[in-house]
């Protein structure tokens, strides 16, 4: 259509507005996803002192945040701005499973039991606070994402998120 507008010479058009501001609103948040994974990889180096630990703890994201495009498109949820804000979030709340369980085993092993015995310890002791915690955080995000459609994207995406990565985990 704006290709048959005739145009004076030394005339444009072009689109911008809310067009222009969705795209670098997109552009900036996912910029941040990419230095939140940065520096929570860097905090887990830390505290784990093991690069191989760290990334077993944040092999989850990428499971959790293919798991909201999937739910997205099973329930024609639109991405959304919020929706991407509740991607990132779900970053840091779905590291915290992997997080408690590698330390637990590393405690346990420091105790001197054997590896797998190490593992089944850690699941079996933190299942319950994980389960726990992730229901509180799925039953408080539940009545926004039901009720309001802005919010649909950022509570659907945690839900969902928190969902699966809780049961791969």
């Amino acid at each position: 259509f704006a290709d048959t507008l005739n145009l004076p010479t030394g005339y444009a058009w072009q689109t911008g507005g809310v067009n222009d501001e969705n795209r670098k609103s997109v552009e900036s948040i996912l910029q941040a996803m990419v230095l939140s994974a940065i520096l929570i990889l860097i905090t887990m180096v830390i505290q784990f002192q093991s690069f191989r630990q760290s990334l077993i703890v944040l092999i989850v994201i990428p499971l959790a945040v293919s798991s909201v495009f999937l739910a997205f498109a099973l329930t024609g949820t639109p991405l959304s701005f919020p929706a991407l804000i509740g991607v990132m979030s779900l970053f840091g709340i779905v590291v915290t499973n992997s997080m408690f369980i590698v330390d637990k085993i590393n405690i346990n092993q420091r105790q001197g039991m054997p590896f797998k015995e190490a593992i089944a310890d850690a699941g079996a002791s933190r299942l319950e606070p994980i389960i726990l915690t992730k229901l509180c955080t799925v039953l408080g995000l539940l009545p926004i994402t039901i009720t309001n459609e802005l919010w649909r994207g950022l509570g659907g995406a945690i839900i969902s998120g928190l969902l699966v990565a809780s049961t791969i985990m």
